[in-house]
């Protein structure tokens, strides 16, 4: 089935999102010129995709979704503003799985149904206001679309994980499903049975706080902090991530770090240039 054809079939079963949802009669998908976008109200949404590259092959193991949000005015908004409008919970789920499939769609129109994984974000907030059965919605979804579970992985909050039973038995539910599972922003100093929770969680990657590259940045004496968090990751059999190696020297400081994954854009250019 083309996107054409597809766009238009999920705008007439946008119920399928939640049918108990009142956003779901202020939203559609667009599909034209082979541009993918989405409308919610007033908002038009711009998704959009990088890759993540594996730092031993320098090949592209992963993309990764992200999202333009602009007003009527033009004016843009960060994707999280998004949550904060909708403070009814049958709406937030409908926004969370209704942002999963534009993704899901944009990346189909990119790449194609066999390209490498693509990642997107499970927001908490949808996660709270789902009591059971997580990803099963979404996987019925992701099947109309031709793409299995094992090639959409979940981002959650790595912290959230570890400290909310509901939000691990979340990711149970997903990992039996089939989705592989991403921990953002593990917290340095997670002991060694943290990690263990997470990978029985079906967590299989992880990604470092927000600091951690500013710090890695800053001076050497932060690095046996970096080393041991990746070490121990690694150590319980997970990818670790490193993203937005967006300066000058970030190559050079990840590669003591020893990652899986790293992305961002100067990155990027880095490995194009070396592929030429």
């Amino acid at each position: 089935m083309q996107l054409t054809q597809v766009t238009h079939y999920l705008n007439e079963h946008l119920d399928a999102l939640n049918p108990n949802a009142s956003l779901r009669h202020h939203a559609a998908f667009h599909w034209e010129r082979g541009r993918i976008w989405g409308k919610l109200s007033n908002l038009t949404l711009y998704p959009s995709q990088q890759p993540i590259f594996s730092l031993e092959r320098l090949d592209i193991a992963a993309w990764e979704a992200g999202v333009e949000i602009r007003d009527q005015h033009d004016v843009p908004h960060p994707s999280d503003w998004l949550y904060f409008l909708s403070w009814n919970q049958e709406d937030v789920i409908f926004l969370d799985r209704f942002l999963r499939v534009l993704h899901a769609l944009n990346h189909l129109a990119l790449n194609g149904a066999n390209a490498k994984p693509l990642i997107v974000d499970v927001h908490w907030r949808h996660i709270q206001a789902v009591e059971v059965s997580h990803g099963s919605v979404f996987e019925s979804l992701l099947t109309q679309l031709g793409l299995h579970p094992s090639q959409v992985v979940l981002r959650l909050d790595g912290s959230v994980v570890l400290e909310e039973e509901h939000a691990q038995a979340a990711a149970h539910s997903f990992h039996q499903r089939g989705y592989p599972l991403l921990a953002q922003a593990v917290p340095l100093g997670t002991t060694a049975n943290e990690w263990q929770r997470l990978k029985q969680n079906g967590i299989r990657w992880v990604t470092p706080p927000p600091d951690a590259l500013p710090l890695a940045r800053t001076s050497r004496e932060h690095f046996p902090r970096l080393t041991e968090w990746s070490k121990d990751a690694r150590r319980a059999g997970l990818n670790v991530w490193w993203p937005k190696l967006d300066r000058p020297g970030d190559l050079a400081i990840m590669t003591q770090l020893e990652p899986t994954l790293v992305s961002g854009l100067l990155m990027q250019k880095s490995i194009e240039l070396s592929q030429v």
